[in-house]
């Protein structure tokens, strides 16, 4: 059980690597052009979610709070979802990706759903390991 345990956590450390560094790279380029991020009572959206993947790392990391992380990736899935929707319909243009031109927004969603999914085995299998091994 510990051995799955460990590598659905790292694979979440793998995917918030992932995470980052694409939202950093918005965040970068919304400083430099004041233009990448579409912007909600002129905040832009990409320093949000990049708070929400701060959030969600540190409840990860202490291992604390979970509902904090499921708040926070949810709501970063919900912008996403809500971009996606947008694209599809023609309301919003999503960057794209340089090697097939996939829109990024696609692979957010698939990110973010993933991370939700993989916390719920991780707390899982927390839970049928103190099951499993009750104290005496």
């Amino acid at each position: 059980m510990k051995g799955f345990k460990s590598i659905i956590s790292i694979t979440i450390y793998l995917f918030f690597t992932v995470g980052f560094l694409g939202i950093l790279r918005a965040v970068i380029l919304q400083i430099k052009t004041g233009t990448t991020c579409p912007k909600v009572q002129e905040i832009p959206v990409c320093y949000v979610v990049f708070a929400c993947f701060i959030i969600a790392l540190i409840s990860h990391v202490t291992k604390k709070r979970n509902y904090l992380y499921f708040i926070s990736i949810g709501f970063a899935l919900l912008v996403a979802t809500t971009a996606t929707i947008m694209h599809i319909k023609g309301d919003f243009v999503c960057p794209k990706t340089l090697i097939k031109g996939t829109p990024k927004c696609y692979y957010a969603v698939a990110l973010l759903s993933s991370l939700i999914i993989l916390k719920i085995l991780h707390l899982r299998d927390i839970e049928k390991d103190f099951n499993l091994n009750p104290k005496s």
